[in-house]
């Protein structure tokens, strides 16, 4: 079986269990699968698809972050280079996290990418109390259930 990196779905991934806001898809979504041919790295082929005006607005808060995610292996050991074998110049690629958010940062390398995490530490604890408090109630949240998971993360 191949393995292809997939660093926009890692990073919606993230954004969905991390931060509770992934980016919602477009609306009337076209599939579309941009000419990649003569694009040598995993960068250059996505930002041809951010040329694309419909796929922008979403692609350049996820892929960002999907960059930085490529650092990891599929099971979640860390790397430096992609394990396939560039035909070009017969070396394993290097992985290049460094990428500009959608607020014009630049970051690059995971530890910028943890700092940016850092400064949203209440939005990521907000998060992960919701998701427990759903998984521990076999339910999901009201607002009725908002003053309970604010003291639960206060006390945190």
């Amino acid at each position: 079986m191949a393995w292809k990196p997939l660093p926009s779905r890692e990073a919606f991934t993230f954004w969905k269990t991390f931060l509770a806001r992934p980016p919602a898809p477009p609306p009337d979504l076209e599939p579309f699968s941009p000419d990649l041919r003569g694009l040598a790295s995993l960068k250059e082929q996505h930002a041809e698809h951010r040329n694309q005006q419909a796929c922008n607005s979403c692609h350049r808060k996820i892929d960002p972050l999907g960059f930085a995610l490529e650092s990891f292996d599929p099971i979640g050991r860390w790397r430096d280079h992609y394990p396939k074998v560039d035909k070009q110049n017969r070396q394993h690629p290097q992985i290049d996290t460094a990428a500009i958010l959608a607020n014009g940062r630049e970051v690059k390398d995971l530890l910028e990418y943890k700092a940016m995490l850092v400064e949203r530490e209440p939005q990521i604890v907000k998060c992960l109390t919701e998701k427990m408090l759903m998984y521990a109630t076999g339910r999901l949240l009201g607002s009725d259930d908002r003053g309970e998971v604010n003291q639960i993360c206060l006390e945190l």
